[in-house]
C-alpha cells in the first residue's frame, strides 16, 4: 500500500516537470509593454544585443565564421558604414541566423541607433 502511494505522487511529480521547465517569449507574455525606442544607446542598448546574439562562439569572434569580428564598436560601425548591419538584421532579419534569436523589440531597437546615424554612446 505504501509503495502504491508512493507511486502515484512520483507520477504526480513527474507528470507537471514538462509544463514546469519552458521558454517564453517576454513579448508574447507581456504584450503591452512598450518598447522604447527613444534614445537608444550603443552601450546599454546595442552591445548587450551584439554580445549575446552576434559576438558568440563560433560566429562574429576571432576565429568565427561570422563576416567580421564585432568585440568592440569600431568593427560594429564598419558593418553599419557599408549598409549590412541594415540589410541583414533590419531588412532581412537573416541575422542572427537563429530567425527567434531577436525581439522584434531589439530589432526596433537596431533600427532606431541606426536611424540616428549609430552612435557611440
Amino acid at each position: 500500500m505504501k509503495f502504491l502511494s508512493y507511486f502515484i505522487i512520483g507520477l504526480a511529480i513527474i507528470s507537471l516537470l514538462p509544463t514546469s521547465c519552458q521558454y517564453d517569449n517576454e513579448e508574447e507574455l507581456y504584450p503591452d509593454i512598450e518598447c522604447d525606442t527613444v534614445n537608444v544607446s550603443y552601450a546599454e542598448d546595442i552591445e548587450p544585443i551584439i554580445e549575446n546574439d552576434c559576438a558568440t562562439s563560433g560566429c562574429h569572434v576571432a576565429g568565427g565564421t561570422g563576416n567580421g569580428i564585432f568585440n568592440n564598436y569600431t568593427r560594429v560601425k564598419a558593418k553599419v558604414d557599408n549598409g549590412s548591419m541594415r540589410q541583414r538584421v533590419v531588412g532581412q532579419q537573416d541575422m542572427p541566423p537563429d530567425p527567434e534569436s531577436l525581439t522584434q523589440c531589439q530589432i526596433d531597437k537596431v533600427e532606431a541607433w541606426l536611424d540616428a546615424g549609430a552612435p557611440d554612446n
